[in-house]
Parts: C-alpha cells; structure tokens; sequence
C-alpha cells in the first residue's frame, strides 16, 4: 500500500511539472473598449483557475480587465504596447500558466461608400465619405497616401485632395495611433481631367501712376504684367512713370496647366503732381476708396492727411516708410491712472501708425491685464515688448513675452519649481499664444484632432521651472525672488529646474540634465516650428486687422509667408503684415456678405477721432467711458483679452463675430451717449474739427457729401444718404445740421462696421 502509494505521488508530480493549461484563443485582436471571451484547458484535477492580465489579478484599467469567468474587457484607450498577456493560473499549481496573447487596436472604422464616384481629375476635389464608427481622429487615404481629413459625424466624413490623373483610386479610413485599424477599401473611379478655364476679376481697369488695384482668378495662378508689378496675391502696382504705350495687360495662368490664360486689360492714366485735395467735392475717386479702406486696416484709421499721402506714395511705399518709421516712445507714467490715458493718446497721434494697429492686434492674444498687474511697472513694459516686436521674428516675441517679468506674474511662471510646476503660462502659451486647442489645417481650418493633451501642459511645465524675479538693487540673489520689474528678462535658478528628461510635442526630447536656459530655448523653438503656429497667427492678426471671416485661402497664403518670408525665415512679422495688407482679399474695395469685423469702443472711439481731425490729449479723463463698455483700456477681463476671437456671429453662429460678445444693447446705447458728447463737445477732450463740415452745411447735399467722403470714403448707400438728409433736413441752423449728420451717420451700421 505504501510502495503503491509513492508511485501514485510520483507520478502526479511528473504530471504537474510536465502539464500545460491552453488559453482559448490563443491569439486574439480585441478592439479598445470592447470584450472578448476565453476559456482554459486544464488537463489536471482540479480545474479551477484565476484569471490574470500580465501577471495582475483580474487586470487593470491601463490594460484591460478579466472577469474569473475569463471575460476579458479591453482598456478604453489603445495603451503604449499594445499586446498584452490575458493568463489562465492553476489553483491547484500555481505555477502552472497558460496565456493568450492579445493585440488591443482601435475599432475598425466601416466604410460603405464614396462620393462622387467618379469625379475629374487634376483639380481639387471634395469626397463624402459614408461609414460607421467613425472617429474624431480618423484618418482618410487614396493609394496609401493622406488627404486633408474632416470629421463630420461617427457616420460620415469629408476629404479634400486631387486624383492627379485619370483611373481607379483605393479609399481607406484609418484610425491612428497605437493598434491602428484599417477599413475596407472603396474604390473611387477618377475621370478624365476637366478643362482648365481661367479668368479674371475685374477684365478691364484704369490705374492711376504709382497705386495699386487687386485682382482675382477663379483658379490657382502665376501674375505678370507688362508694364508695372503684381504680386503672387494678384496686387497689380502700377509704375511711378507712365510707359510707352499706357495700356498694360494682366495675365493669369494657371499654375496646374501653364498653356490656360486669361488676361485683364489696364489703362495708365497720370495722377496729379500735388497731393489731392482733403475734401473733394461730389463723388469720391476709386482711389480715396482704396487709400482709406487700406488705413482702416494698418491704422487706427484715417486722416486726410494721410489719405493724401497714400495716394501719391503707394501702398508699398508707404508701407516701407511705416516700417521704417522710428518707434513712438511708450513711458511708463508716474501713477496707473495715466497709462490708458496715454495709450488713447498715442493710438491717436502717433506717426508710426502701422506699428501701433500691429502691436495692439498682437495684444488682443498676447494678453495681460491691470486686473492682475496694477501698477505701471508691471503693465507697460509689456506694452513696449509687442511694439519693439511688432515687424520683428514670433520666435523672439514668444522668447521675451515668456521670460517678462510682467507676464511671470501675470500667468504665475516666476517661481515654478520643481517641487510643485506651475501649469498656468505652460497652457496658455499652447493654447492663446501660438497652436491652439486643436490641430489646423494649413489654411486655418480646424481639423478637429487635440493639439496637445493634459499630459503636454505637464511636459511643458517641467521644462519651464527654474524662473525667477529679477534681483532687486542692493539684495542678494535668492532662490526665489519676491516680485521685482526693474529688469527686462527673470533670472534662472538651476536649483529650481527639473532637469529630467522631458517629451514635448511630435515627439520632441528634451535630454536630462539640461540648464534652464535650454529647456527654456527647446521650448521656444518645439512651439514655433509647430505647423499650427503660421494659420494660428495669420487668423488672429487677420481678425483683428481686416476682417472677421477672412477665407481659407487668405489664411493659408499669409500662413505660407509666415513659414518663409521668401528668404526662408520662419515668423517674419513685416512679411506677414505685408502679406495681410497687400492680398487681393484684402484690397477688393467691394465688400461682400460676409466681409468687414466690427469696430471695437476703442478702435470706433479713437478712428471717430481721427477720421474727424482731431486728438485726445496724453492725461484725457475719458479713459474711464471704456469700461462701462465693456473694453477698459489697460483691463482686459481675462487672458482670452476683451472678447474671445472664436466668438461667433449672434443669430448667425456659421460666421465669427468676435467683437459681438462686448456688444450688448447696453453698450451701444453708451456708445451712442459718448458720440453725442464727443460731437457737442468739439473743443474739448477729445477735440476734433468740425469746420469741413460747417463750411459745407449751407447745402444739405453739399454736407452728406462731405459726410460721405469722410466717414464712408465715397461708400454711403442711397438709403442711408434719403435717412440722413430727411433727418437733417429740419434743424435749425448749419451747427444742428453738422451735429445731427455726424451723430446719425456715426452710429449706422456701415460706419460702426469696419469694411
């Protein structure tokens, strides 16, 4: 019984160390967040197992679960290796295991059709595509290659791209990542290319000496011109001498086939050898239009003056000058209660008036704000940052704004340390100064992917510790400085500094050991090379200069020249400026639907002034009006600035309207209040000149037309002149006359848009 006994022993323990449990399937591809059932042979008594997923009881989140039935939940993301082990364990002998290999993917997007099947080659073109489970991050291919991918719906997706030639073409949807899944291909059936037909907007122009005039093409061209310049945006500058012969011709061709044309036809025609007159009587010449549309857009509006100017120099020219121009002083004051004083006064007399339209638009996103930073010391150097900047490099302008003290405080990076990394300027550097939330197409348009993720924002704000105030006079340097300005830059403490390995976007290391410095510099140069950072400025500058709805091609052309100003350097800032003013979209003089933004209080408040010869003095009271308008001068209410610039249009949400959001009924009604003031006012604070318009106030016409040269450079609509002369029509003497007209025509909707 005993021998027996052994035996029976002995061979149980061959049977342990030589049996296998087999996991049921033994390899499977479980898609993310969906479930999978296993069973397990066990060819030993007992058979009960435990269920584990790599060596962990019943799983975890990061890589699935498994029920002690076997039931295997796949994780809810696709984790950074993407095969796990699901493992069957003898109760009776644990060390016996049996293991199923397992590949977690993303789900498998379906694919049921295309359309249109068959569309012409050698053009762009749009394709629906239709599905299910489809992603916010799908990807759509033809033959292996990308297309510009828009998501629509978890049923159906929009592609752009070109069928080069004629033939049949594989469409798949990929869902990218780690585990990436691929769907069923359609194919799509390209036609024979259509014919090229170009043409040309407007056919036929004449072009005084020295200006310019935009034209249009209805598709993608190379301009020339036989007499004169234009520019790749089709800005046809006309010579400063007249040529042989005064008729020149525009041509056009098409960059896909350059044997299709089209051609416009110019004709010459001397301008005057003195500046024209400030007020020109009666109708108002297609080149004051253009000179003061132009100011409106690089200036806090027009003056006579230089209306007269522009149109005897040129748009190039005056820009170069601009450009050249010696910068306006901004001092910081005494007390706080002056620097919104003296920022009125200079957006209103300053020369350089292109560098005060640049610097402010770069200030309605490169934000701070008196409600944190209350004293001059903390605010204005801010304010000198963006003018030294404004025709200057991004990469620069990012660098400083980033190691300002004024901005340390502002968004809380002086004194992030490695204990305890501040996250505020991290994100808003992300988010509000170069890439935005999601990730954009060349031509500005979102394509729905996160920019960045959460995990980022930690990256970023490891890299930036090790910052702090400047020394103050007579102090010993300290760990951590308390709040100092009197220093253009803060002082980095490499005690403070995470110096580990730090992962920054598309993949960007920034190796363990480095100074502050240059994590600092790895910073600056990962987001200023990130592609979103050209459409994302382009957009915001546009917006804030020109218009509020600009179209994807105006983005993307501007967008090309911030990523080379044409001498291959990336974030020229003159170049975009020049880019901006100077494209076709935005000299076309006839305005659409869709064109125009509307005037802010302060830029309607400031160009009002201007427009009507007149100045607001450095230390003016009248700063104050702003807020109860929603736009305090040195206040922005939050880092988003005065107003978000992804605001849309009320009633009208497919367009932006980004002003709108500080454009209440309340506003308005103060806005209207402050004209009257403003126009019944005239000698005092802000002064402006009303004697064009009471020379003029005899003659009802005679005054609308003035008016209308003005206030809407020749632009008046026959039913606003009938509103304002029926309203004028009855005052009782030429001043009521004056005030009346003004006061109307200020608050109309085609002087309160800018257009």
């Amino acid at each position: 019984m005993r021998i027996s006994s052994l035996v029976w022993l002995s061979s149980a323990v061959s049977l342990c160390a030589t049996a296998q449990i087999v996991v049921y399937h033994e390899t499977a591809t479980v898609e993310r967040g969906t479930t999978r059932q296993f069973t397990a042979y066990v060819p030993l008594s007992p058979n009960a197992v435990t269920w584990m997923v790599n060596g962990v009881v019943g799983g975890a989140a990061s890589t699935g679960t498994v029920t002690q039935t076997g039931l295997y939940r796949a994780p809810a993301t696709v984790p950074a290796s993407n095969v796990v082990n699901v493992q069957a364990r003898s109760n009776a002998y644990p060390s016996i295991i049996g293991a199923a290999r397992v590949t977690i993917v993303q789900p498998k997007p379906n694919l049921w059709s295309v359309s249109p099947n068959a569309p012409a080659s050698g053009a762009p073109v749009t394709l629906s595509l239709s599905g299910g489970s489809l992603l916010s991050t799908a990807v759509a291919t033809v033959n292996n290659v990308p297309w510009t991918t828009e998501f629509v719906s978890s049923t159906r997706l929009r592609m752009t791209g070109t069928f080069p030639t004629a033939g049949a073409y594989v469409v798949r949807i990929t869902h990218p990542g780690n585990g990436a899944n691929v769907s069923d291909p359609v194919t799509v059936n390209a036609g024979a290319a259509a014919p090229i037909v170009v043409s040309v907007t407007p056919t036929a122009a004449t072009v005084t000496l020295g200006t310019t005039r935009a034209f249009t093409s209805n598709v993608p061209v190379t301009w020339s011109a036989t007499a004169g310049t234009i520019s790749a945006a089709g800005l046809y500058t006309a010579p400063a001498a007249m040529p042989a012969s005064p008729t020149v011709v525009v041509r056009a061709t098409s960059t896909a086939d350059t044997t299709k044309f089209a051609q416009a036809t110019v004709t010459l025609q001397a301008g005057s050898t003195t500046p024209p007159p400030s007020d020109p009587p009666g109708p108002v010449s297609p080149a004051y239009t253009a000179a003061a549309r132009l100011l409106d857009q690089a200036a806090f509006g027009p003056t006579p003056a230089m209306i007269a100017e522009l149109q005897q120099k040129g748009v190039n020219t005056w820009l170069d000058e601009q450009f050249a121009m010696a910068e306006t002083a901004i001092p910081i004051p005494d007390s706080n209660g002056t620097v919104s004083a003296q920022t009125l006064n200079r957006l209103a007399t300053a020369p350089d008036q292109l560098r005060q339209r640049v610097a402010w638009a770069l200030g309605q996103f490169l934000v701070i704000s008196a409600n944190k930073n209350p004293y001059p010391n903390e605010y204005v150097p801010h304010l000198q940052t963006l003018s030294r900047n404004a025709f200057g490099n991004y990469r620069t302008l990012l660098r400083e704004i980033t190691l300002s003290p004024q901005m340390g405080k502002y968004l809380d990076l002086a004194n992030s340390t490695k204990a305890g990394p501040n996250e505020n300027y991290p994100r808003e550097l992300l988010q509000l100064f170069s890439i935005g939330t999601v990730l954009l197409n060349p031509d500005g348009t979102p394509t729905g992917t996160p920019a960045y993720t959460q995990a980022d924002v930690v990256q970023f704000a490891r890299a930036l510790t090790g910052w702090t105030y400047p020394t103050a006079a007579g102090s010993q340097p300290g760990a951590t400085n308390w709040e100092n300005f009197s220093a253009p830059a803060m002082e980095p403490r490499q005690g403070n500094h995470d110096t580990s390995a730090k992962t920054l976007l598309n993949g960007t290391v920034l190796p363990a050991g480095q100074t502050v410095e240059q994590d600092l510099d790895g910073v600056i140069d990962n987001v200023f090379q990130h592609p979103n950072v050209g459409p994302f400025v382009a957009l915001r500058l546009i917006r804030n200069m020109v218009k509020s709805n600009p179209t994807p091609g105006y983005v993307q052309r501007v967008a090309a020249v911030f990523a080379n100003n044409g001498a291959g350097i990336r974030g020229d800032l003159k170049a975009v400026v020049r880019a901006i003013l100077t494209d076709a979209e935005a000299r076309n003089d006839q305005a659409g639907p869709n064109d125009g933004r509307l005037k802010d209080p302060i830029y309607f408040y400031v160009s009002f002034v201007r427009t009507l010869g007149g100045t607001i003095r450095s230390n003016t009271q009248m700063a104050w009006v702003f807020t109860n308008m929603g736009q305090p001068v040195s206040a922005p209410q939050s880092v988003f600035g005065y107003y978000s610039p992804l605001y849309r249009l009320p009633g009208n949400p497919a367009l932006f309207g980004p002003e709108f959001q500080i454009y209440t009924p309340t506003e308005s009604v103060l806005l209207g209040n402050e004209m009257h003031q403003v126009i019944h006012n005239a000698s005092s604070d802000p002064s402006i000149d009303l004697t064009p318009f009471t020379a003029a106030a005899g003659n009802v016409d005679s005054l609308l037309d003035v008016v209308n040269q003005r206030m809407f450079y020749g632009r008046m609509t026959a039913e606003l002149r009938a509103v304002l002369r029926k309203a004028v029509l009855p005052s009782y003497d030429n001043q009521q006359r004056v005030r009346t007209a003004l006061y109307l025509a200020a608050l109309s909707g085609y002087y309160g848009v800018q257009y």
